[in-house]
């Protein structure tokens, strides 16, 4: 079995401070949400084996805030505002059996990916389903098994809760 982590970036600044949306840093609120995160899937034992991270600074920079040290990370162009088609692809290439994997990216395509692995899926965290229907928000993560039979919802993590 493998697991998949679906993980939107924290609050970014807003628009203006740096040119474009790809170059947008997070927000200082946006910063102690990853790492909230990190420390949450540190102690619901959801740290990934490996991290995919979309090449936009505020995917770089929550995942720099989470403090995986010991998660190797591939910085990848085409997670940025990528498709669920294209997420899809680089964790069917990127994963291994007995491993989780992070996909760090953005919304629409991390949200559409996760309510299609909801679809697919059965037996699933019936309060995280809840939850997860119909949104993605910044900060949160998906964590899902990745089934021979179908994917499971076993978690949502959201790093803006105390």
């Amino acid at each position: 079995m493998q697991r998949l982590l679906l993980i939107r970036h924290a609050k970014a600044a807003a628009f203006g401070r740096e040119p474009g949306d790809h170059g947008r840093p997070l927000s200082a609120k946006g910063q102690a949400h990853a790492h909230r995160l990190g420390d949450i899937l540190r102690r619901e034992n959801w740290v990934p084996d490996l991290a995919i991270v979309s090449s936009a600074q505020r995917t770089l920079d929550s995942w720099q805030a989470m403090a995986m040290e010991t998660c190797p990370a591939i910085v990848e162009e085409k997670l940025y505002l990528a498709s669920p088609k294209t997420l899809d692809e680089v964790f069917h290439q990127q994963g291994k059996d007995g491993q989780t994997l992070a996909l760090i990216g953005h919304n629409p395509g991390i949200a559409i990916l996760a309510h299609q692995l909801l679809d697919e899926g059965f037996d699933h965290d019936g309060p995280s389903a809840r939850l997860l229907n119909g949104q993605f928000k910044t900060g949160w993560a998906a964590a899902f098994d990745i089934r021979e039979q179908g994917p499971r919802l076993a978690a949502l993590f959201d790093s803006r809760e105390i």
